[in-house]
């Protein structure tokens, strides 16, 4: 398996989190546990080459699964439960686009919450255009050829001057970052001036959840994040200390945004879920064609 990040062009670059090229030369591999955690990004997805199937896990509440077929794009909303992909045998070739947690608003003026734990196909929200560039992408030669489609389709929708977040969710976005995803959401709102219940309609439309829900994903995929370059289970149990009131309240986090238990997910093999999770240059590599 390699992924290979794509530098985006400068006028989508602030709305994008990670752009990348996922190649499996025999799909994904089935022993693996393929487990992907919520990290409050949206996401633009195309299975360019062998469709994609995800499924909820046993602790989700979402629906059951849904295949995304080869050539389909789809675009897939904010999560706060786990899911595992799986594909058949057979070179496996994914486009994927990472939002920033406001960086989907600028595209698309579909209120995001109806998207939350959804996977929408892009002709749905977008309709003609949707439909055009799902063509001309499964018609590329080579997936260079299909990345350039994608990179065009994001550069225009961003140069239509299309809406952009209310300053009031960029300006909490960036404190809630700052306070390493800890503030008190009514402290929020006292900081951005507006009330709890205005703060999380903005939020439900512009972002795709509450902040409160956003702060708790957001939180434990800091703390997955360094868990995926280190995988030691003790190092994990001491950084929860600096984000959970106690060890049960972390094991009850944990499993329900993975699925399992701490001990039970450290003896998994999810070579695929870290993956996404490796820095730019130590996850490069597969082929360009």
């Amino acid at each position: 398996m390699f992924l290979r990040t794509i530098p985006p062009h400068a006028v989508i670059a602030p709305y994008i989190h990670h752009f990348w090229v996922f190649d499996a030369p025999a799909g994904l591999p089935a022993m693996d546990a393929r487990v992907v955690v919520p990290n409050g990004r949206a996401k633009l997805i195309v299975p360019w080459r062998n469709g994609l199937t995800a499924r909820a896990m046993p602790t989700s509440t979402r629906k059951p699964g849904r295949h995304s077929p080869e050539g389909e794009i789809v675009l897939v909303g904010l999560w706060d439960q786990p899911t595992t992909l799986s594909s058949t045998a057979g070179r496996t070739v994914t486009i994927g686009v990472e939002f920033t947690p406001t960086g989907l608003a600028h595209f698309i003026r579909q209120d995001l919450h109806e998207i939350f734990l959804e996977i929408a196909p892009v002709d749905a929200l977008l309709g003609k255009l949707g439909e055009k560039l799902a063509r001309r992408v499964a018609e590329a030669d080579t997936a260079t050829a299909a990345v350039a489609l994608v990179h065009a389709f994001l550069i225009d929708r961003a140069l239509e001057n299309g809406p952009s977040p209310d300053p009031i969710v960029q300006a909490a976005m960036r404190t809630m970052a700052a306070s390493g995803f800890s503030i008190p959401i009514e402290h929020l709102a006292d900081r951005m001036d507006c009330s709890r219940r205005h703060l999380q309609t903005l939020f439900l439309r512009q972002v795709g959840m509450t902040p409160k829900k956003l702060q708790s994903v957001m939180a434990f995929e800091r703390l997955y994040r360094r868990y995926a370059g280190h995988r030691d289970l003790r190092m994990l149990r001491e950084d929860a200390l600096d984000h959970f009131y106690d060890q049960a309240h972390f094991i009850h986090t944990f499993r329900r945004f993975t699925g399992h238990a701490p001990s039970a997910f450290a003896e998994l093999d999810n070579e695929f879920g870290r993956l996404f999770y490796r820095s730019p240059t130590a996850a490069a590599g597969p082929p360009k064609a």
